[in-house]
């Protein structure tokens, strides 16, 4: 039959610790115990012996399943062992955390809070399985662990930055807003304290840092992320002229069209402060041309071929969507194919003519066609006529021979009279002049490219 052992156990914990020598402090538990048979006989009374012994952690006094187990070869002696708890070997029948070599593996210090109870199991020697000794003993606190737990608690200021180790209280360490600027003495914390990124903006709560809680020049251009300080986060005129070294702003840090005219004092930029090249003449030439001639520019060209960001008026289609800025000016008014296109203008051997625009001075304006299928109609921008002569008459002198005597009378305008009583007095002749000119009304001319401005 098994025998059952009776144990004695003796927590030694007794060593005082200083704050700055917490992070080396180890995470073993010094562990000593007195162990009999069941008849009362210490083991090892006449000389040590060596027994397997396995210590198990529960959070309950009795039953539920071990938080965390290790087995080690204990040496006893007149039933007195001494061992270090952290230092055994995994058990391997345990499925749950225990020492080195066995995974799930935890150290042996993270299982300390709350109730905590220790089982041991001293193997007898023979094959037969060894009974847990009881009852299990509660791991109770010494008295320099009830001071440890008063530091958990520390009053305003009584923690200096001389108790605490470089980098020694880190980011996860500090709850969201937990340091606001009322725990923080003026220029207590200055560059020395913190690391270089450390300190993000979603650490700052809005308004956290005002001018008060930041020394003189202590913030430098390279303290500053490109692009993390907007102009809504500057009060007005607060940057001056005294506030920015020579030199210090460089093209780069300038947003496109963040500086307008009416930011510059007269006379502020000169020439001394543009460097040579610094303005590209192809970008200038560029914006000159744009201004001085516009999307939707038409001028009479001599080349054959339009230049660069122009094109002929010659009816062609482009796309809408690749010419944005040319069919936001003139849209369809000059005709299109399908509804992913706009036709340019087609002015090849057109005269132009000003749009009327209700002066009155085209009689016919509300009756002007599109140039092309779906264009401009009536009295608008790209409305097209036919050539044609205005409504008038000619006159000339006509021949009247009599029937009685050949007496010649001349009629004017196609009608007259003699004064005979034998002639036919009245008489009307519409007659025809010979055709003369060309095959247009035209004046004279020369010819002519029109380009749009693309």
């Amino acid at each position: 039959m098994k025998a059952l052992f009776a144990a004695t156990l003796l927590f030694v914990s007794s060593v005082a610790l200083s704050v700055t020598a917490l992070a080396q402090t180890p995470t073993l538990m010094s562990y000593q115990g007195r162990v009999s048979d069941a008849s009362g006989v210490l083991l090892g009374n006449s000389s040590p012996i060596n027994r397997t012994v396995t210590f198990k952690f529960y959070t309950a006094s009795t039953g539920g399943t071990p938080v965390y187990a290790e087995a080690q070869t204990v040496t006893i002696s007149a039933g007195e062992f001494s061992v270090l708890l952290g230092n055994g070997t995994g058990v391997a029948t345990f499925n749950g955390p225990s020492a080195p070599a066995i995974t799930p593996y935890i150290v042996l210090s993270s299982i300390m809070t709350g109730n905590v109870y220790l089982g041991i199991t001293v193997d007898d020697g023979t094959a037969a399985v060894d009974p847990e000794i009881t009852p299990r003993q509660q791991i109770v606190s010494a008295a320099y662990a009830f001071r440890a737990k008063v530091a958990e608690g520390l009053l305003d200021g009584s923690l200096g930055t001389t108790m605490l180790a470089n980098t020694a209280v880190t980011t996860d360490k500090i709850g969201g807003a937990a340091v606001t600027t009322a725990k923080l003495a003026n220029d207590a914390v200055d560059q020395t304290k913190i690391l270089n990124g450390n300190v993000t903006t979603a650490k700052l709560a809005d308004g956290a840092v005002n001018n008060g809680k930041i020394a003189a020049n202590s913030i430098t251009s390279d303290k500053i992320s490109d692009g993390t300080i907007a102009t809504a986060d500057l009060a007005d005129n607060l940057i001056t002229s005294a506030k920015i070294l020579d030199g210090t702003i460089a093209s780069i840090d300038i947003a496109d069209a963040s500086i307008t005219t009416v930011d510059l004092a007269s006379a502020a930029v000169t020439t001394a402060k543009v460097a040579n090249n610094a303005i590209d003449y192809n970008q200038l030439a560029a914006a000159i041309q744009q201004a001085m001639c516009p999307t939707g520019t038409i001028l009479a060209y001599a080349g054959d071929t339009a230049p660069a960001g122009w094109q002929l008026c010659d009816g062609t289609a482009f796309n809408r969507v690749n010419n944005p800025a040319l069919f936001a000016v003139i849209g369809t008014r000059f005709g299109f194919t399908d509804s992913t296109n706009f036709r340019v203008p087609d002015f090849r051997g057109q005269f132009l003519r000003g749009r009327d625009g209700g002066a009155g001075r085209d009689p016919d304006r509300n009756s002007r066609i599109a140039m092309n299928s779906g264009g401009a109609v009536g009295d608008l921008v790209g409305s097209v006529q036919g050539d044609q002569l205005a409504s008038h008459t000619h006159g000339y002198n006509d021949v009247y021979y009599s029937e009685a005597g050949g007496t010649t009378s001349i009629f004017n305008n196609a009608r007259g009279s003699n004064g005979s009583d034998n002639d036919n007095s009245a008489w009307n002749f519409d007659r025809t002049t010979a055709a003369a000119g060309g095959s247009e009304t035209r004046p004279k001319n020369a010819y002519v490219n029109y380009i749009i401005k693309m």
